[in-house]
């Protein structure tokens, strides 16, 4: 049974506050967190899907091409009541909609450009979104750990990635960002998209996941033969900064407070200045990251939250994905699985 839902009446109560008759949603991250999951997508890439929603305070028209319709209306999850209109493939969409003072989560001219706002509404998981999150991380970290462990040198990048993206892929999640660097790579780019280059004796492997429009980040470090004494000391250094991170994620601070401390952290660790060097992550949620956090981010840490850090020092990363609850931060990118852990105290707070 559908039925008029929390999300969809937060959004009708913005549009006063924002002065609008209408709003046009089209970005496949609003379309998701809007209907707890459609994507209305056919290019896997593409940041836009092929059909739109058009909200008003008193109805919701899903807008879409005639050869686009009968599956959306078929597959597409829709958790309120909601209409429809379809319009030749070959037209405009400007021909079913009406005259108004209307926003667009796109740049269109004669629109206002409402994309910032969403971000900041889409915040605060569900329920249903909360266990939606749980078993995508756990899933995408048995994943990235499984592949990890059947590696052995020799193993090209592109073989890497091509594992990881099978084992998502087979279990209905989109590998949005993978992130493969053997060897020296990983201390040469921050980004390393996957080449040919063969894996000597470490690999970096960063897999961003998503399924049902919700993402998780995770970085694991793949090891051959015994830890040289300074490598040992930087992972223990990154997993420090880490620890202080997230002990600094507390609900109720502002962004640019926490980014103070993990600037602060850096430097009480030797490695001052060392955060320009990479961004630091943020909340995630129906992007990789919803916004990257820095010294001038608006607004207040609310529990809730999805967040991704990922303090990089030269050669290692630390990154996994946590949920701020009222009981604190919960790891989703664990897995159950026996993974090598480094735990570490901040006061009554445990991280590993």
């Amino acid at each position: 049974m559908r039925f008029m839902s929390k999300k969809l009446q937060r959004l009708q109560s913005a549009l006063l506050d924002w002065q609008l008759d209408g709003l046009l949603l089209t970005r496949r991250d609003n379309i998701a967190w809007l209907t707890e999951g459609a994507s209305y997508y056919v290019v896997d890439r593409a940041e836009v899907g092929v059909a739109s929603l058009f909200v008003t305070a008193d109805n919701v028209q899903l807008l879409a091409p005639d050869n686009e319709l009968p599956r959306i209306l078929a597959e597409e999850p829709m958790p309120f009541e909601c209409g429809h209109k379809s319009y030749s493939w070959h037209q405009s969409m400007d021909s079913v909609l009406p005259q108004g003072r209307f926003g667009s989560d796109q740049r269109l001219v004669g629109y206002q450009d409402i994309q910032p706002a969403m971000v900041a509404l889409r915040q605060g998981l569900n329920t249903n979104e909360q266990h939606r999150f749980r078993a995508l991380g756990r899933e995408a970290a048995k994943i990235v750990e499984g592949v990890a462990r059947q590696l052995r040198p020799g193993v090209s990048e592109y073989q890497i990635e091509a594992q990881i993206a099978a084992a998502c892929l087979s279990v209905g999640i989109r590998p949005v960002c993978t992130l493969v660097a053997a060897d020296e790579r990983i201390t040469a780019f921050k980004h390393p998209v996957p080449t040919r280059k063969a894996l000597e004796r470490m690999v970096l492997i960063t897999l961003g996941a998503e399924r049902e429009g919700l993402h998780v980040s995770l970085s694991r470090l793949v090891h051959f033969g015994e830890l040289e004494i300074a490598l040992r000391q930087r992972i223990l250094l990154a997993a420090n900064i880490h620890a202080d991170i997230l002990s600094a994620t507390q609900s109720g601070r502002t962004w640019s407070a926490v980014f103070a401390d993990i600037t602060q952290s850096y430097q009480q660790w030797g490695f001052d200045g060392m955060w320009r060097c990479h961004h630091q992550g943020g909340p995630a949620g129906y992007g990789c990251r919803d916004f990257i956090v820095t010294s001038v981010t608006k607004g207040n840490v609310e529990v809730d939250t999805a967040i991704a850090w990922n303090p990089t020092l030269n050669g290692v990363k630390c990154e996994d994905t946590f949920m701020l609850t009222q009981n604190g931060l919960e790891n989703l990118t664990r897995s159950d699985d026996d993974w090598p852990k480094i735990t570490l105290q901040r006061g009554a707070l445990t991280f590993s």
